[in-house]
């Protein structure tokens, strides 16, 4: 069409005398742009950042032979550019508006300008820039030169427009667990600001999970502090929605392994928020963070707190300060007082804070609770022993004012709670109970791995251990007392005789799970259809058939963590009935007492069928246990066994023991804990505990030592480390001394050598 064709008749009549006047002269051509085909594509500059470079379709026609783009409705009028691909492969090309503001783009490789062409991509409105389009692709060839083909969507706006072609940023330097930032361990959040901009997807770990993850993570290491309790908050910047999770890995190669998968916990919008205990104090774990569905990238903060140093004493308690809305306690506190001193108070100003309180066996040692705060309902306490080492007191919400709980120190490990796996509360004969949980234990052990439907995790909820005396059909319901929102899951079956010791937590998902979000009662009947449900559900799934011996798992937890009670009845079919799971050992007492020659171990039974063997163990931490003799049992036997057991080489300080109780078929389960504090310090000796050591030593000094002088010298005899004493301990770091044996000396204060000995590095 010619443009006079578009103007109003009577201006048409006076071209055409105009025309008429100038016969035999051509009309006028509209020039087209310079790069309205490939051959006269315009260079582009590849940029470390977008450089924009203005561009026009007006007057542009439809280049043929190219394959055709196949997005933003194409009908012709594009033009041309080129660019040159970097030696990363990877290209990024961005376009803002002009006269055009809704625009296509095609990205293509070609031998050269006379094609033939193969499209690669072709986009319409991802970029930041209203509707106009946006590529950025990977895996090009370095140095080739690939071409990019733009118009205006639909072809009836056509004008002026800008593109660049820029190189992605380099990635940021913890853009993969081996160069995680490490994150400090502070008592009190303070927030360090980091950046996913330009990040990359990892490969290797395993997926999170939650939080939308596609890809674009930062990693972040972290040394567990020494009570295995570790806190992570995150807080806006650029990024308003971000999700986080929690691995551990022998080193940043892996293999790692999923902990915990959180999104929008934190008090900060829709940040995440961790909350761990039960890590191994000092290993180094391993934090993930990314955007929700990671096309918001930028800016954010994030921060690691816990307790720093282990105070001193014959073991240490951890007291856990909970809010439940993550909002503070305001004016509510714990106060501690130790053998009636004064009282030192703690609060906490998030979703939680604990500190350690070191104590000596004897201490009488009081808890008090002041609830002047507000939201009462929201705040919860615990104590507990360092190190996962058990809860001796899980408070209420709210906990009661006043004197909440005292106790005189044993430094005996408590019983592990049912709210852990490993108290697992025993079901026999199909009875019914009542039960209510107000806390979630001392250990987590519902992991991603294993928690099947139950995406939340633990919430106040209570452990089970049952075996089936008897085939046939197993079904329960659990009715809440007052309609509220329970959720279970079933383990199993773990071969006959397993003992919650040897099989949690659970090393799979489960075996039945209800996540329903409806109230009222729940559970396994025949008949529901499915095995596994998610919040969607209708609180019912099939019921499981069973055999003579197995043994099961059963989580009950309470998802609105209400407090509210439940009943649990059992239904039970075809013959099936419950047994308890007990080992064929009775065990009457067992005590240890400190003798001169060691300590003194003495239990008694009342009666054993087929036992084989009692395996004596010792800890000198109440978590981790070595054998260190065994008797054996006597078999089959209706009347008391006496047996007894001399440890003589205890450590010094406080030494735990248990029994393992094995019978002939390799079954086996544990007696509970008894303590014993040893002093192993002559009036005049001086001992380096641990001999052989490494890192830190502990020099334990006779009652005249005060005031004098501690060396330590190496084979050639040279003084490595002088230091003056003061009481009865202290603690030297031996962390810069190489590996070796080692001359110690206590000079008296006029000079004299009042003992020595020898000390191993290892």
């Amino acid at each position: 069409m010619k443009r006079n064709d578009r103007l109003p008749a009577l201006v048409r009549a006076k071209h055409l005398v105009m025309v008429v006047l100038v016969s035999g002269l051509a009309a006028p051509a509209w020039a087209q742009p310079a790069n309205d085909n490939p051959c006269g594509a315009v260079s582009l500059l590849v940029n470390p950042t977008c450089t924009y470079v203005a561009g026009t379709t007006l007057n542009a026609t439809a280049t043929a032979g190219v394959p055709a783009p196949g997005c933003a409705s194409y009908v012709g009028a594009d033009v041309w550019f080129s660019a040159v691909v970097p030696a990363n492969g990877q290209l990024i090309l961005n376009s803002n508006t002009g006269v055009i503001l809704d625009g296509g783009m095609a990205l293509y490789t070609a031998p050269s300008c006379s094609g033939p062409f193969a499209l690669l991509e072709c986009d319409d409105d991802d970029s930041p820039n209203g509707l106009m389009p946006y590529i950025n692709r990977t895996g090009l060839v370095p140095g080739s030169t690939v071409y990019i083909r733009f118009w205006e969507f639909g072809g009836n706006n056509n004008g002026t427009f800008s593109i660049c072609a820029s190189v992605p940023p380099p990635p940021p330097g913890n853009d993969n667990p081996c160069g995680a930032a490490p994150l400090p361990v502070n008592l009190n959040c303070n927030y360090s600001t980091f950046s996913t901009a330009a990040s990359t997807n990892t490969t290797g770990p395993p997926a999170p999970g939650c939080a939308n993850f596609a890809g674009s993570d930062v990693w972040f290491s972290v040394v567990v502090p020494p009570d295995g309790h570790l806190t992570l908050n995150s807080t806006p910047g650029v990024i308003t929605d971000g999700g986080m999770a929690l691995y551990t890995a022998p080193s940043c190669s892996g293999p790692f392994t999923l902990l915990e998968c959180d999104d929008d916990d934190s008090p900060n919008g829709l940040m995440p928020y961790i909350d761990r205990t039960g890590l191994v104090p000092g290993s180094t774990v391993y934090v993930r963070f990314w955007e929700y569905g990671g096309d918001n990238n930028g800016t954010f903060g994030i921060c690691a707190t816990g307790v720093a140093a282990v105070p001193a004493g014959d073991c240490v308690l951890t007291l856990n300060l909970f809010d439940s809305f993550g909002d503070g306690w305001g004016s509510s506190n714990v106060g501690v007082s130790i053998n009636g001193g004064p009282f030192t108070y703690y609060t906490v100003t998030s979703f939680s804070f604990s500190t350690l309180i070191g104590v000596n066996i004897g201490n009488v040692v009081v808890f008090t609770y002041n609830n002047s705060g507000p939201f009462q309902g929201e705040n919860s306490f615990s104590v507990g022993l360092m190190n996962g080492g058990g809860s001796y007191y899980n408070s209420p919400a709210p906990p009661s004012a006043g004197v909440a709980w005292t106790t005189t120190v044993t430094c005996n490990p408590p019983p592990a709670p049912p709210q852990d796996c490993v108290g697992s509360t025993t079901i026999c004969n199909g009875q019914a109970f009542n039960n209510n949980s107000n806390n979630t234990g001392n250990v987590v052990d519902l992991t991603a791995a294993n928690r099947g439907c139950l995406a939340s995790g633990e919430r106040q909820g209570t452990w089970y251990v049952f075996s089936p005396s008897v085939a046939g059909t197993i079904g329960f319901t659990i009715n809440p007392v007052v309609t509220t929102d329970y959720d279970f899951a079933v383990w199993g079956p773990y071969p006959p005789g397993s003992t919650p010791s040897a099989i949690c937590p659970p090393a799979g998902p489960p075996l039945r799970c209800s996540y329903a979000a409806p109230t009222g009662p729940t559970g396994c009947v025949t008949g529901a259809g499915d095995n596994s449900e998610g919040a969607g559900g209708n609180r019912w799934v099939n019921s499981f058939n069973v055999t003579v011996d197995q043994v099961y798992l059963l989580y009950v937890d309470n998802f609105s963590s209400n407090g509210q009670a439940f009943d649990l009845t059992w239904q039970l079919t075809n013959g099936a009935s419950l047994d308890c799971t007990i080992l064929p050992i009775e065990l009457v007492n067992f005590s240890a007492s400190g003798v001169t020659e060691g300590v003194d171990l003495r239990w008694t039974t009342a009666s054993e069928e087929n036992s084989d063997r009692f395996e004596i163990e010792r800890s000198i931490d109440g978590e981790q246990f070595a054998t260190i003799g065994t008797l054996d049992a006597a078999g089959t036997s209706n009347q008391q066994n006496v047996y007894s057991f001399l440890d003589r080489t205890p450590h010094h300080g406080l030494n735990h023991y248990r029994l393992r109780l094995v019978d002939i078929d390799g079954d086996m389960d544990h007696s509970g804990v008894r303590s014993v504090h040893v002093d192993l310090v002559g009036k005049d000796d001086v001992l380096l505990v641990p001999n052989p050591g490494t890192d830190h030593v502990q020099v334990l000094l006779p009652g005249s030592a005060p005031g004098s002088v501690f060396t330590l010298v190496d084979a050639t005899g040279r003084i490595v480390m002088r230091q003056s004493t003061q009481g009865a301990r202290m603690d030297i770091s031996t962390a810069a001394l190489p590996k070796g044996l080692y001359g110690f000396r206590l000079l008296a204060t006029d000079g004299s050598v009042t003992d020595q000995g020898t000390w191993v590095r290892e």
